[in-house]
């Protein structure tokens, strides 16, 4: 007998096969009949005239933030999303210094369009975390209504070595080898991947760069030699000028990972 049998609904089963019209049985949180679900149900649900699919996996969102003051990730779930991934274009807000607070928030505001005000309230003047393992815990701990991801952000990562330094330059060799670490340790503790962004309109703190535009080549490269060691997940990389299709292939053959883009030209926005 099956818990729940969702009958009458069109079909969608991710495969990349047309859809049908069919019922679906669910047993112990697992499918155990598609298509055709005979055995009688506890509960029994009419999808007629609807889509009867897999949540959608939304790789790209900026739910850095959010996440501390709204378990539900609105809006996604309203569209199907059961699955997110956050710390896109290099943003985030783990690891930070309490004192470098402010620096991280006004470039959230800046670039994502959101309240200061409203950030600051949501996120509370003590913060559960300051580094990346203490958010990803945070996060276990506190569990969304949907599964969440997160990739490690160039930002705070060079705001946390760098400081305020962050928006002026490029790293030293000392500070590439801080950021590598923090790379390394995000990734043995459950980062998805690491992310980035050298787009123009990307502009922060006091209207400055936000710190990933200041990155050099060799602290890219040294970033995905991390990803390589790691042997798992992604590089995100939101392009412009200095990151091309030239570069990303470079990046892709010393990190032996996927690569995914946003891309950006001088005649419009992030595409």
């Amino acid at each position: 007998m099956c818990d729940l049998k969702i009958i009458n609904g069109f079909i969608v089963d991710g495969t990349g096969t047309p859809g049908f019209k069919g019922d679906i049985g669910i047993k112990d949180g697992n499918l155990v009949a598609v298509g055709n679900a005979p055995e009688d149900a506890a509960e029994t649900l009419d999808a007629k005239g609807k889509v009867v699919s897999p949540g959608f996996i939304d790789l790209h969102t900026h739910f850095d933030a959010q996440i501390l003051w709204d378990k539900k990730l609105t809006v996604s779930p309203w569209h199907g999303v059961t699955t997110v991934l956050l710390g896109n274009c290099g943003f985030g807000v783990a690891p930070t210094h309490p004192e470098d607070r402010e620096i991280v928030l006004r470039i959230l505001e800046n670039v994502e369009g959101m309240s200061y005000d409203c950030i600051k309230e949501g996120m509370g003047e003590e913060w559960p975390f300051e580094t990346f393992p203490e958010y990803l815990d945070w996060m276990e701990q506190n569990p969304a209504q949907i599964n969440v991801g997160a990739l490690f952000g160039h930002t705070p990562a060079r705001t946390y070595v760098m400081r305020e330094d962050s928006t002026e330059r490029a790293a030293t060799a000392d500070e590439i080898e801080q950021l590598k670490d923090l790379a390394k340790e995000a990734m043995s503790v459950g980062a998805f991947g690491f992310s980035s962004s050298l787009v123009p309109s990307h502009n922060g703190y006091k209207g400055k760069p936000v710190p990933s535009r200041l990155a050099a080549k060799e602290e890219f490269h040294a970033m995905a030699k991390v990803m390589a060691e790691a042997g798992h997940g992604l590089m995100q990389i939101t392009r412009g000028e200095g990151m091309q299709q030239e570069e990303l292939a470079e990046l892709a053959r010393i990190s032996g990972r996927p690569i995914t883009c946003l891309l950006y030209t001088s005649d419009a926005a992030d595409e």
